[in-house]
């Protein structure tokens, strides 16, 4: 297939913040499939030759190339409705919109109608689309590159309990919870002291550790940055006044409180990993709890669990080999778009 992909290349168009999500799992994926030829223009670009300049770019790669798919991972206003007109009469046409469950209300919906199909995560958002009238709508979910996200072969499992991601007040309260509990933390990401780690790091971290920990509990409703969201939104690098869709972003504040799934236990699992979430949205789906990954009720919870896995090592490595093999089996994003591209009309 000859595809033209976008999407954000660097996280939050900061080169020392490391690769995208979609960088690392789509764009990665599809350019290594020797049947694909892939052309890349990321939204970063809007930097250097500003947003209407970056919309003609598109739009002439897409005349240019001729693909058959189109394919957007959608962050901000970097694509204008126009462009994706033009761009749906040349081609077929696809876009991933991730957290939809607070996102949908006051973004997606208005983009969804300029694809030919559009992909969701949420297991509500097909309903919610179609009350807009919109029915255009894949349902999928996250999942990892085997590709990138593999075991890496450690002396030893040193590390009792790690989390890795960015600090947040919730996250943080976790972990000191756990730490005043006895149980000692590895901690390492955005805000932190630990600081960041790279993305081989990670991949050491993950196999080092005993437990992986995936922390995604609801958003406090009096959290700083969600009740901020409600009056200023990001457009591509900048954080911009939005007084006009108050009402409509307090609507998806209130969302913010669903737990939803997120990469990480893909990622953690898809590296051989044992990890310990939280319970989201469908997660029950995707994986058998106790069998290939633990969930947790709260922090009460999550402490037991972490002391009775850490004392049951065979029973630990258990759950891990079975949701490893799970992950590869079901959860690559290879089976993940090979149903996608199905839905879009192409044959696998």
């Amino acid at each position: 297939m000859k595809i033209v992909f976008t999407g954000l290349e660097n996280e939050r168009y900061r080169k020392e913040l490391g690769k995208t999500n979609e960088y690392n799992n789509f764009y990665l994926l599809l350019k290594a499939d020797p049947k694909n030829e892939v052309s890349f223009v990321p939204f970063d670009r809007v930097l250097t030759v500003g947003r209407r300049g970056y919309n003609q770019e598109i739009v002439e790669t897409v005349r240019r190339e001729k693909p058959d798919l189109f394919f957007a991972f959608m962050y901000t206003d970097e694509l204008t409705r126009e462009t994706l007109d033009e761009v749906k009469k040349l081609t077929v046409s696809t876009a991933w919109f991730s957290d939809d469950h607070w996102r949908l209300d006051n973004y997606s919906r208005f983009y969804a109608p300029h694809f030919t199909k559009i992909i969701t995560t949420w297991s509500k958002a097909p309903g919610c689309y179609a009350r807009f009238g919109i029915t255009n709508v894949i349902r999928s979910q996250w999942g990892f590159n085997p590709g990138v996200y593999r075991p890496v072969v450690v002396p030893k499992q040193d590390i009792a309990v790690s989390f890795i991601g960015m600090k947040t007040p919730h996250r943080e309260k976790i972990i000191g919870e756990l730490r005043a509990a006895g149980i000692p933390v590895f901690v390492r990401g955005l805000g932190w002291p630990e600081g960041r780690a790279s993305f081989q790091e990670m991949l050491e971290i993950i196999s080092r550790s005993k437990v992986n920990l995936n922390l995604n509990p609801p958003m406090s409703a009096f959290a700083l940055k969600p009740l901020a969201q409600i009056f200023f939104r990001r457009r591509r690098n900048w954080i911009v006044p939005d007084f006009f869709h108050s009402f409509r972003n307090l609507r998806s504040f209130f969302y913010k409180r669903i737990p939803q799934i997120k990469a990480r236990p893909f990622e953690i699992t898809g590296c051989g990993g044992f990890c310990i979430t939280g319970r989201a949205d469908d997660m029950e789906n995707y994986f058998a709890s106790g069998k290939e990954i633990v969930l947790y009720e709260n922090t009460r919870d999550l402490i037991e669990k972490i002391h009775y896995y850490l004392e049951h090592e065979d029973e630990r490595n258990r759950i891990a080999k079975a949701g490893y093999e799970r992950s590869l089996r079901e959860h690559t994003y290879q089976a993940r778009l090979k149903e996608i591209l199905k839905e879009l009309g192409f044959s696998a």
